[in-house]
């Protein structure tokens, strides 16, 4: 089910960060595009953003060494990434991300945590089943990064939640055997 840890917070975050910016690439584009047309610091953007998912990061590596060997947590953590795919705030985060327009209107480094915030909350779901079944296995991040991209950046959109929630459920009974 997954790799054995990094003993180290640095480099988790180092692959934790480089494999959010890979799988938030689909809407992270054409966003920095748009603040790079009205006149925003992309740079401040795009660091204040990855910034946010490094703080995460942080998280993420305290729940990857908890789920180490803990199958009861990785199962649990999958049941609740399925339901949450299926949530009001999962819906109205992606909805957002999917349409930053209305983050723009801010400057650069406000614009940069509000879109932060919706990917999180459109992605968090995805991000502890991710880290639940291995935060370092190249598959898993493969497998987050597509699904994330059906949501984000194909006309499925929303209607992608519910099969990726019928997914994971499914992936918390396998994990369960």
């Amino acid at each position: 089910m997954r790799e054995t840890m990094s003993p180290s917070l640095l480099p988790f975050l180092g692959v934790w960060v480089s494999g959010c910016a890979a799988m938030m690439l689909p809407s992270l584009v054409p966003t920095t595009a748009l603040v790079r047309h009205i006149g925003a610091s992309v740079a401040v953007f795009i660091a204040t953003y990855l910034s946010v998912w490094g703080a995460l990061g942080v998280a993420a590596f305290a729940a990857a060494r908890a789920f180490e060997g803990n199958r009861f947590a990785a199962v649990a953590a999958l049941a609740f990434a399925a339901l949450y795919q299926v949530s009001p705030v999962k819906r109205a985060s992606l909805l957002r991300c999917r349409s930053p327009l209305r983050v723009l209107m801010h400057p650069a480094f406000g614009a940069g945590l509000r879109y932060a915030r919706d990917c999180v909350g459109c992605c968090a779901g995805l991000m502890l089943a991710f880290v639940a079944l291995g935060a370092q296995n190249m598959l898993w991040m493969a497998l987050a990064a597509a699904a994330i991209f059906l949501e984000k950046a194909t006309p499925l959109g929303t209607r992608a939640s519910a099969p990726l929630a019928a997914l994971l459920a499914a992936l918390a009974l396998a994990v369960t055997w």
